[in-house]
């Protein structure tokens, strides 16, 4: 396996050039068309024809720096499905942060090879965004953190590989990633994140029985196994070309469920697995969400699971900020 030729949107040139803003929004009132604190509301990006779902804590002070948390819905789905699939505006996992919500061009994100390549592509859609939320909030700009479920969490894993925009995120998760091997897309290069200090936290959840993006990949598809990326990421981290977990435990009551971690230069735990044991393509949750109602027991054998995928989440973000 070759690690750094793993795909990547990582050498798209229209974005190589953007620099992050520098421009802060504290201190400035919330714009009037943007939801009130403690609400949600989707939004269009001034200046394009994307749009975007944004929820503001009820807590957020606009002399205090806040914490953004980006979230990517999977291939056909929308911001407000993931809104509800994620939970990351729910106070009771993420009390204290913005979270944001994009939206495809297409139905598909890059990576997945039916995604527009056209400028503006999905990077340059994210770093804009990105860019209008610190000019128009009070962001904290070292906690800035990417997630996605499916072809979004492929995406986070394309905006960790680019060195412009992945080095405004502190740290990733992914949820079920559909890694389709996109090396024939046009413009798609070797996975060339930014160098730095803090390295490049990543928290992968895959489910064993998943048949829409089988942990072990699918050939005839085009999709990597799960492994591949989390080599990857323990590669780039400084775990070397034969990078090995140092730990695999068992957790929780349940022995279907395995943890496993990377430590990687110093850096204990900066790349971690959960190998969900008879979990399908669905977001893990303790209650039936939307993934376990829509998808049926079929796919989704438990109706639910043993854990919230979105408490780990937000405890792994938790511990990552960058040097800003």
């Amino acid at each position: 396996m070759h690690i750094l030729s793993l795909f990547s949107l990582a050498a798209i040139a229209s974005v190589a050039s953007t620099q992050a803003v520098s421009v802060s929004g504290c201190g400035k009132p919330i714009p009037r068309y943007f939801p009130a604190p403690g609400q949600s509301k989707t939004l269009r990006l001034p200046g394009t024809d994307r749009t975007y779902r944004l929820h503001i804590p009820a807590n957020y002070n606009v002399s205090n720096k806040t914490a953004v948390y980006f979230s990517f819905a999977g291939a056909g789905r929308n911001a407000s499905e993931q809104e509800g699939l994620s939970q990351f505006s729910n106070p009771q996992f993420n009390p204290n942060g913005i979270a944001v919500y994009p939206n495809t061009q297409n139905g598909v994100w890059l990576s997945n090879p039916k995604a527009n390549t056209s400028y503006p592509n999905d990077l340059d859609y994210t770093n804009h965004l990105l860019d209008y939320l610190e000019e128009n909030l009070c962001v904290d700009t070292g906690r800035i953190y990417a997630n996605g479920k499916s072809n979004g969490g492929a995406f986070a894993n394309v905006i960790a590989c680019n060195a412009t925009v992945g080095s405004r995120f502190a740290a990733f998760s992914i949820v079920s990633g559909a890694y389709h091997n996109a090396i024939d897309v046009p413009g798609v290069g070797p996975c060339e994140p930014a160098p730095r200090e803090e390295g490049y936290p990543f928290l992968i959840f895959h489910g064993t029985v998943d048949q829409t993006a089988p942990i072990n990949g699918n050939k005839s598809a085009n999709i990597l196994p799960v492994i591949d990326i989390l080599e990857q990421w323990a590669h780039i981290n400084g775990c070397g070309l034969d990078s090995l977990w140092t730990s695999n435990v068992t957790t929780f009551s349940h022995p279907m469920v395995n943890h496993v971690s990377w430590a990687c230069d110093g850096r204990n735990g900066i790349v971690q697995f959960y190998r969900e044991g008879n979990n399908g393509h669905c977001w893990p949750c303790t209650r039936p969400n939307d993934d376990y109602i829509s998808m049926g027991l079929a796919k989704c054998p438990m109706g639910h699971y043993v854990f919230n995928a979105t408490d780990y989440i937000f405890d792994f973000y938790s511990r990552y900020r960058l040097n800003v």
